[in-house]
C-alpha cells in the first residue's frame, strides 16, 4: 500500500522546473517538444492514478481515510478526475477565446482572474462540501494543455508569463521546507535513498523502452528519462492532500519521503534536463557560451557590480566582446532537426508542416543529401487540387535551386544571405560545397547574436 502510493507519485515531473530549464537555453527542437509533451503526460497520470489509488484502498478499508471522503469516496474520486478535468476543459477554452478577443494586458488580468477563482473555489467547497473539491492542480494542468492547443498565438501570452515564473517557482521550495519536518530526515534512512533510486531508474527504463518502442533516433536514447526527473509542485500537493486525509503514521513518513526527495531532484533534475537538449544538438552554441559568460572571470557580484560601474564612466578594463566576424553559422544553428523524406507523400508533407514551426522546410534524400527547400507558398498552390495531391512527391515541390550555408560562415555574411534569400531558415551543409545536411539556422537567431531587430513578416 505505502510502496504504490510513493510509486505512483513517483511519475510526477516538474513543469516549472522542466520549463524554465528548456527556456534558459532556448533549446528548440524533437527532443524539447518530447520532454515538454512527456511532462504534462506524467503529471496528469500521476494525479489521476495517485488519487484513483488512494480513494480505492480508502473504500476497500486498506487506508483509513478522514472526514467526508471516508463517506463519499467515488463521488470524490469523480471530482478530483473526470470533474477536474471538465473544468481545465472549460477554463482553458474560455481563456483561449479572451486571448483571441482582448489586448495582452487584459488577457493577462483574465487568466490571473480565473487561478483566484480555481483556488478560492476549491477552497470553499472543501470547507463548504464537507470535504469533497476538485483537483486543482490537475484542473490548471488540463488548462495550460487546452490552452496551448487551441489559443491563436498561445506563445505571446507564454513569454508574458515568463516574468511570474521565477518567483513562483522559487515559492515551491519554500512550501517544501515548509512542510518537511529537519528532524523526520533521520527516519527516511534506506525508505528515501530506495525512492530517490528507484525513481531514478524507472524513469531511464521507461524511456528507453519508449524510445526502442517508438523508433525514436538513438541520440536521445538514455538521457530522455533523466530529462523528466525534476519534481516538485505536484508531489507537494499530494503530500499535502496525503496529510489531510490519512489517518496514520505512515501519512507523515510518505510526506517526509517525497518533500526529502523534492530538494535532490531539483539540485540535479535541471542539470539533467539541460545536458539531455545539449547532448542531442537542440541548444545552440552561443546560448552556452552566452551562459557561460557570465562566471569567466570569477569574482564577487559587488564587484562585477562595481566594474559595470567604472566602464560606465570610461574607467577601468574593458573587456572584449567578440563581434559577428568572429562568430559563425556553427555557433548559432541547431543539429538536432527533423527534415522531409523525398519520397515523402503530399499528406505526410502536411503532417510534418502542422507540426514544424519553420515556414520553409528543408528536404533530404534517404542517403542524407540534400533535394531543396519545400516553401509553404509551394505546398499552398497544391493544396486544394486533389488530382496533384496524390502524384506528387516531397521531392516534386522542392526548389533544387535552394541555398545552403557552411557552418564556418560568418555571421556577417550569413546576414547577407538571409537578405538575398528572403527565407527565415537556411539549411547548414556539412562543409562549403557539400549536399550532406547537418543542421539549421533560423534568421530569428542571427538577428538576436547581432542584436538587430526583427522584421515582421
Amino acid at each position: 500500500m505505502f510502496a504504490l502510493l510513493l510509486a505512483t507519485a513517483a511519475i510526477a515531473t516538474a513543469p516549472a522546473a522542466t520549463l524554465f530549464v528548456l527556456q534558459e537555453y532556448e533549446a528548440k527542437g524533437p527532443i524539447t517538444d518530447t520532454v515538454l509533451g512527456l511532462t504534462g503526460v506524467n503529471n496528469i497520470v500521476c494525479i489521476v492514478l495517485f488519487y484513483t489509488v488512494f480513494l480505492i484502498l480508502g473504500s476497500a478499508g486498506v487506508l483509513a481515510t478522514t472526514g467526508a471522503l471516508a463517506e463519499r469516496l467515488w463521488l470524490a474520486l469523480a471530482m478530483t478526475t473526470v470533474g477536474s478535468i471538465a473544468l481545465g476543459i472549460v477554463f482553458g477554452t474560455l481563456i483561449s477565446i479572451m486571448h483571441a478577443k482582448l489586448p495582452l494586458a487584459e488577457t493577462l488580468l483574465v487568466f490571473f482572474a480565473l487561478f483566484i477563482l480555481l483556488g478560492a473555489g476549491e477552497k470553499w467547497l472543501l470547507e463548504n462540501n464537507e470535504g469533497l473539491s476538485f483537483n486543482f492542480l490537475l484542473t490548471a494542468l488540463v488548462m495550460g494543455g487546452v490552452f496551448a492547443n487551441v489559443a491563436i498565438d498561445s506563445q505571446k501570452l507564454e513569454n508574458a508569463l515568463r516574468t511570474f515564473g521565477s518567483p513562483i517557482f522559487a515559492g515551491f521550495f519554500v512550501i517544501a521546507g515548509y512542510g518537511l519536518h529537519v528532524g523526520s530526515l533521520q527516519q527516511m534512512g534506506w525508505l528515501g535513498i530506495g525512492y530517490v533510486l528507484f525513481r531514478f531508474l524507472g524513469k531511464k527504463l521507461g524511456c528507453r523502452i519508449g524510445v526502442t518502442w517508438a523508433g525514436t533516433p538513438e541520440r536521445t536514447n538514455g538521457r530522455l528519462g533523466a530529462a523528466l526527473l525534476c519534481q516538485a509542485a505536484v508531489v507537494i500537493g499530494l503530500a499535502s492532500f496525503v496529510d489531510d486525509y490519512w489517518e496514520s503514521q505512515l501519512a507523515r513518513q510518505f510526506s517526509t519521503v517525497v518533500l526529502g526527495s523534492v530538494v535532490i531532484f531539483e539540485f540535479i533534475g535541471p542539470m539533467l534536463v539541460k545536458r539531455c537538449v545539449v547532448y542531442g544538438g537542440e541548444v545552440k552554441a552561443a546560448t552556452l557560451l552566452k551562459r557561460a559568460g557570465s562566471a569567466i572571470g570569477g569574482g564577487s557580484i559587488v564587484r562585477l557590480t562595481f566594474q559595470s560601474l567604472l566602464r560606465m564612466f570610461g574607467a577601468g578594463l574593458k573587456r572584449g566582446k567578440a563581434g559577428p566576424e568572429v562568430m559563425q553559422v556553427e555557433h548559432i544553428m541547431r543539429t538536432n532537426v527533423q527534415f522531409i523524406r523525398a519520397s515523402a507523400t503530399f499528406d505526410d508533407v502536411l503532417h510534418f508542416i502542422e507540426r514544424s514551426t519553420y515556414a520553409h522546410f528543408p528536404v533530404v534524400h534517404d542517403d542524407g543529401r540534400f533535394a531543396g527547400v519545400i516553401h509553404f507558398s509551394d505546398v499552398r498552390d497544391v493544396i486544394y487540387d486533389p488530382m496533384v495531391r496524390g502524384l506528387v512527391t516531397a521531392v516534386d515541390l522542392t526548389d533544387p535551386d535552394s541555398r545552403t550555408v557552411a557552418p564556418d560562415m560568418t555571421l556577417t555574411d550569413l546576414l547577407e544571405v538571409f537578405s538575398s534569400e528572403n527565407v527565415g531558415v537556411l539549411p547548414v551543409a556539412e562543409q562549403a560545397g557539400s549536399n550532406r545536411i547537418v543542421g539549421v539556422v533560423e534568421q530569428r537567431d542571427l538577428l538576436r547574436a547581432l542584436h538587430l531587430p526583427q522584421a515582421t513578416k
